[in-house]
């Protein structure tokens, strides 16, 4: 790993995305790390380890583009929000937020996911090169991702299966434990029933043969954790362990409930226990917040920790350039009342407390800034600068310009290609489309039909391209339409009908599954 870590550029098929991010995140670096696929890019700042920000060449993930696709946002609130973000030269969140098509708590989710699906997009990439620019590492984004439960995801849902297979071989017909003390500790990790109860068959040592007869579950999903756990260096060879601690790694941590609610730290969740334990002594009701208030003050601190890496000290504990001393401690003492997080005693709100450190570290910062003489005067004189700059810049234009890479738009011709007959043509286009948005599974699986389409002998390879588009989205019915159809024509009755009743349960009103399995049937009195 620390050898990885010094790598100023490589390829990902010698050192694949999930190890790469690992020793980055494992010797804390800073910087701006570049990865390139033919037409696609992507730098992503990592700070001390941590990616909290990417950026593409990809229109589908921008933000706006990406509220879209999920729903949270219309064409027409999107094109407005656009033009006025452009014309006033502010993110496009502060534009949604002001005009109240998102909240604070929400935009921070949707930032967080986003932000999520373009690196794990980067799993898939079995080909391609990586690189640190040298450009500084600066970023206004608040936001982190937990490198850990990252690589589990990406290792699990989307690296390919060759890199998995090559990467597991060394282990197979070892011994397997759970690492006592692991860089990543276990717990840190919220693993799914499933996941959880292959690492507790792990817990007394076991060969992976043994693990499958252990817990019943597929090989190629057992293969798929072992590989993200010894990543992560959470599963070793028994034989690299002491015997008295093989057994004793930390307990489990359960995934985060479906519902989408959010689990208490264990302090907060002790500190509840106790106030009950308190109350039924004392006699005494706690105090109930009303959940409007609640709602108020979790947008009120996550909006002020979506912009607080974006403002100056001035901005940020809104102090005017002229105030006095008196106005300055004023200000930052009400800062302080708004953001302590001492002062978030409802257990509602315990989720917050981290933002609210940040953001009252940063108010101490702005303050300590302010209440210096030379500080204060170099940030004044920089802010005149910037405004003589934006002074002398012609009024912005509404028309907005782009070079990003639109898969939607070179789908939507591929598409119009195939059903005019042109399947060679449409193909490259198609192909084009899964290559920039690889955790599409419609994109993945009309590019294995088209690829069909232009010549049978590729049956084996859009067949695993579809198995893959399945594995990836278990709802995506087109792929297992396409595959039922692919084995009906080449004969393969008994491995079509699987698959075509499947995709009749996903693609209901739709007719084709039907019709497919009624070609079948008539195939199979033939």
């Amino acid at each position: 790993m620390e050898e990885i870590a010094q790598l100023r550029e490589g390829s990902l098929p010698e050192v694949p995305f999930a190890p790469l991010l690992l020793a980055l995140a494992l010797q804390r670096r800073t910087l701006v790390l570049e990865v390139r696929r033919r037409q696609v890019w992507k730098r992503i700042l990592l700070e001390d380890g941590v990616p909290v920000d990417c950026r593409s060449n990809l229109a589908h993930e921008t933000l706006g583009r990406y509220m879209v696709l999920e729903g949270r946002l219309s064409e027409e609130e999107f094109t407005a929000s656009l033009s006025k973000s452009a014309a006033r030269g502010v993110p496009l969140g502060e534009v949604l937020l002001e005009h109240g098509l998102v909240t604070a708590v929400d935009l921070f989710r949707i930032l967080q996911q986003n932000l999520a699906k373009k690196l794990l997009d980067l799993f898939t990439w079995n080909e391609g090169e990586f690189r640190w620019l040298e450009e500084p590492p600066s970023s206004e984004s608040s936001l982190k991702v937990k490198v850990p439960q990252l690589i589990l995801t990406g290792v699990t849902k989307f690296a390919p299966q060759e890199e998995v297979d090559m990467s597991v071989g060394p282990l197979v017909g070892k011994r397997l434990v759970l690492h006592p003390r692991p860089p990543f500790p276990l717990e840190d990790l919220r693993l799914h029933p499933r996941q959880a109860q292959l690492a507790e068959a792990l817990r007394p040592g076991r060969r992976m043969g043994e693990l499958a007869e252990a817990t019943g579950l597929p090989v190629d999903e057992i293969t798929r954790l072992l590989y993200a756990l010894s990543i992560l260096g959470v599963v070793v060879a028994a034989d690299t362990v002491p015997k008295e601690l093989i057994g004793t790694a930390p307990p489990l941590r359960p995934a985060a409930p479906a519902t989408g609610a959010i689990p208490l730290p264990a302090a907060a969740a002790d500190r509840t226990d106790r106030t009950d334990r308190t109350d039924r002594t004392d006699k005494m009701a706690p105090p109930v917040v009303p959940p409007q208030d609640l709602e108020r003050r979790r947008n009120e601190i996550m909006q002020a920790y979506l912009s607080y890496r974006r403002q100056d000290a001035f901005d940020l504990l809104g102090v005017p350039e002229e105030a006095s001393a008196e106005g300055i401690d004023e200000r930052f003492l009400a800062f302080c009342r708004r953001f302590a997080p001492w002062t978030l005693d409802p257990p509602e709100l315990a989720a917050m407390a981290e933002r609210a450190r940040d953001l009252f570290l940063a108010g101490a910062r702005a303050y300590g800034e302010l209440t210096d003489r030379e500080q204060r005067s170099t940030l004044l004189f920089r802010r005149k600068t910037l405004r003589d700059e934006r002074a002398k810049k012609p009024a912005a234009s509404f028309a907005i310009k782009t070079d990003l890479l639109d898969s939607e738009a070179q789908y939507k011709k591929g598409k119009a290609l195939l059903e005019a007959g042109k399947p060679r043509d449409a193909l490259v286009l198609l192909e084009f489309a899964a290559d920039c948005d690889p955790q599409n599974g419609v994109y993945a699986a009309e590019t294995a039909w088209c690829r069909f389409l232009v010549s049978s002998a590729h049956s084996g390879r859009s067949l695993r391209e579809l198995a893959e588009a399945l594995r990836r989205d278990p709802n995506c019915g087109l792929a297992a339409y396409y595959a039922g159809e692919i084995h009906r024509q080449l004969g393969q009755v008994e491995e079509a009908e699987p698959h075509l009743r499947r995709a009749l349960k996903l693609m209901s009103p739709d007719r084709r599954p039907i019709d497919a399995l009624k070609a079948l049937a008539g195939e199979r009195k033939r």
